[in-house]
């Protein structure tokens, strides 16, 4: 990362201070994200990292022992008053995006004080980065504490290089409205301030970008999202592990005689090894009535078996996590109380944290790991058990509802609610032959170590680079003076020139209703001066269909597309450009009726290979929200040929091969032209600025809102003053 300093903001930062034997200490974090940032090439850096997060520690006490900390970083706290603290991060943080994104939806509790909080929390924060960020910087943001973060900071830094990963799952859209609107809008555009998104897997992408579509009406493409004139790309960069640290610990002294310790005390019983905090989400309770049934099923396997579970404590203060601890200790001792003997107990249980030596001899030393969360962003345990493993031996039994159920193919995967299929799966485990344990355990090695966490940050620096180095620039307003001259002159200059044109919202306005939409005087003015020139090629590209056209325009000496590509005039004569027997519309036109029962004021029209409902004349918000869930409703339902375009206030459906941009990319192709314009307001159009590309080519967005378009225009105005212009008798022909 030469000659760019990376600003990480997390909520805590990597340390702790502790107080022993009166004295304070400073105990630093081994978690994946401290691993992930130390991982990474600073050499050429001319600046040290900043690392900012909550202080979880006074100002006092900062002061008089900040130099007892590491210098890998500069680390800069940020002070938050205590109550603000308590609602950002045990109430909103904690009591409703922790468990509305894990499916958690009872324990959603939310509180608008603790809203108020989060927003208070992220804005302090931001403030604290905008004081620290310089040109060049890299700010990297981690995490559901801070998903209103890159919107604040890009507010108060627009150039700024900001990137976002999410650690959690990021759930389905229809949990996403759960939540009360200010705080969706909140939660998405706040992330969408970022340059890069990031999440674990495709499914949490996908679901964050139905939830941009569905939730605020913004689109997306290949990952790509256009919002407020900038483009945001999101992607799955599945967190690693530091795959060496685990593996090659296998043989330290310390590990060997911790393992050594624990053969010895349940010396020929079979082992399975859990460890996981204490968190509803992790289905400890479900494993504990996984392995009752094991027992009920498989009484064969009493007194041969032991369960090692190391519950690591954490967020005590919130009730649900009290409670679950009762709940755990009451079932092991039910449990033990039921299947145990003098001599033997089925549980080991421990309540509190575990040595690095100790845990990795846990998973070095067990012969199955049994990980099954009901919903995990990634598991990163599964992960450090088959780094362990140096001796290829052992099974991963693995929840399906983790993030690293995708990379870890051949664990054993299971559904963590289905205790007899865990059951099942936990005695074929235990009978593994060695030699297929090993052909498991070395498939996911290798990718654990291809992808460890120094790839994972590596990758993503990468891609935000990248992102950033290729963000859309604002189009040049057609309205300056220089820029208007400039394009007259290539204009004037070309000796053939080809003239792509919309037709509503570009040389109409656009009407209440469509058929009122009919051209003034002016535009057949215009376009019969355009077409009159014997080095000009016009074109009418729309989505209306072609009797409409024909009887608008078809007098002029002009050709025309209709209804985005499906026909096309050439010479006088109407073709059809796509086969389609036009029989899906009997699937598609119920649904759009229904929509127009449920939205007064909307109605169909249908062309001959295209169906359109328009809301423009229902009520505004209405009209919206049913447009969402029309969108989603026709994507989920409609066979893979047809596409579903989100217009200005039209959602219209069409064949796949009904493409602006490839018709475009065709009449562009079809003659060496000198001069190609394409003008256009609405998304079908964005297809059409796509395609055209070339130095010699140029496109023109009419109106406000996200474009690929090079040349930007106020209305329909600006667009007929500039084809004027392009007829005056002052520009040299």
């Amino acid at each position: 990362m030469k000659n760019n300093r990376l600003i990480i903001v997390s909520y805590r930062l990597p340390f702790a201070f502790e107080t022993v034997n009166g004295g304070t200490i400073v105990k630093a974090s081994s978690g994946g994200l401290v691993t992930a940032m130390k991982s990474l090439d600073f050499s050429n850096a001319t600046e040290k990292p900043v690392w900012v997060g909550c202080a979880d520690f006074s100002r006092r006490t900062w002061e008089k022992n900040k130099h007892l900390v590491n210098e890998d970083f500069e680390y800069v706290p940020v002070f938050l008053d205590r109550k603000i603290q308590q609602d950002f991060y045990n109430g909103f943080s904690n009591s409703v995006i922790w468990p509305l994104f894990h499916y958690f939806t009872t324990y959603v509790d939310y509180q608008e004080k603790d809203f108020v909080a989060y927003q208070k929390a992220n804005e302090a924060v931001s403030e604290t980065v905008a004081q620290l960020m310089k040109p060049q910087d890299i700010v990297w943001v981690h995490d559901y504490h801070f998903m209103g973060l890159p919107k604040l900071i890009r507010e108060k830094q627009s150039d700024a290089t900001i990137g976002f990963f999410l650690h959690i799952p990021f759930p389905s859209y229809e949990l996403i409205r759960i939540l009360p609107q200010k705080c969706k809008e909140y939660l998405l555009t706040g992330l969408l301030g970022a340059d890069l998104i990031g999440f674990h897997t495709n499914d949490y992408n996908i679901h964050f970008l139905q939830s941009v579509q569905i939730n605020l009406g913004v689109q997306h493409k290949i990952w790509k999202v256009n919002y407020q004139n900038r483009l945001i790309q999101s992607d799955a960069f599945p967190v690693g592990i530091n795959y060496s640290l685990y593996h090659d610990s296998y043989d330290n002294a310390d590990v060997v005689e911790e393992r050594a310790a624990l053969k010895k005390a349940y010396k020929d019983n079979k082992i399975i090894f859990s460890v996981d905090r204490l968190d509803y989400t992790k289905g400890v309770m479900q494993r504990l009535d996984a392995l009752e049934a094991f027992f009920r099923k498989y009484p064969e396997w009493t007194e041969k078996l032991t369960f090692i579970l190391v519950v690591v404590p954490s967020r005590d203060e919130i009730l649900k996590y009290g409670e679950r601890k009762v709940m755990i200790e009451q079932a092991v001792g039910r449990i033990n109380g039921k299947y145990g003997t003098l001599i033997w107990r089925p549980i080991v249980y421990r309540y509190g944290s575990v040595s690095f030596p100790q845990l990795v001899a846990l998973y070095s030393a067990c012969d199955v790991a049994l990980i099954t969360p009901i919903r995990d962003g990634m598991n990163l345990v599964a992960k450090e058990f088959v780094a362990s493993r140096k001796d290829h031996q052992g099974v991963l039994i693995l929840s399906e509802m983790t993030g690293a159920a995708n990379e870890l193919s051949t664990a054993l995967h299971i559904n963590p609610l289905d205790e007899n299929d865990v059951a099942d799966k936990m005695r074929i485990a235990l009978e593994m032959e060695p030699e297929e344990q090993a052909r498991r355990i070395a498939i996911m090695q290798r990718r654990l170590k291809e992808y460890d966490v120094k790839k994972w940050a590596t990758s993503f620096v990468e891609s935000l680079l990248n992102m950033h180095s290729v963000q859309q620039i604002e189009p040049t307003p057609l309205l300056k003076s220089e820029t208007n001259f400039s394009l007259q002159e290539r204009y004037a200059q070309a000796r053939s020139r080809l003239l792509l044109l919309d037709y509503d919202g570009t040389l109409v306005n656009y009407k209440t209703k469509p058929e009122q939409a009919a051209p003034p005087l002016e535009v057949i003015n215009v376009l019969g001066r355009l077409a009159s020139r014997r080095e000009n090629y016009v074109v009418i590209i729309s989505g209306r269909d072609q009797q409409t056209l024909d009887e608008w325009l078809g007098f002029l000496p002009i050709d025309m597309v209709a209804e985005h590509g499906s026909y096309i005039k050439q010479q006088g004569l109407w073709r059809r450009d796509i086969l389609d027997d036009g029989s899906w519309k009997q699937i598609v036109s119920p649904v759009l009726i229904d929509f127009v029962t449920r939205c007064p004021g909307s109605f169909v029209e249908e062309k001959s290979h295209s169906l359109a409902w328009h809301y423009r004349s229902a009520e505004s918000e209405t009209g919206f929200v049913r447009s969402r869930e029309l969108i989603n409703t026709l994507e989920n339902l409609l066979p893979y040929q047809l596409r579903v375009i989100d217009g200005n206030c039209v959602v219209e459906i069409k064949s796949t091969e009904t493409d602006k941009g490839k018709v475009a990319k065709q009449l562009s192709l079809a003659r060496p032209y000198d001069f190609v314009l394409a003008i256009g307001d609405d998304r079908t159009d964005e297809d059409m600025f796509s395609a055209l590309t070339l130095e010699n080519q140029y496109t023109v967005k009419v109106g406000p809102g996200t474009t690929s378009a090079a040349y930007r225009v106020e209305g329909v105005h600006e667009v007929l003053g500039l084809l004027k212009d392009f007829t005056s008798e002052t520009v040299p022909l």
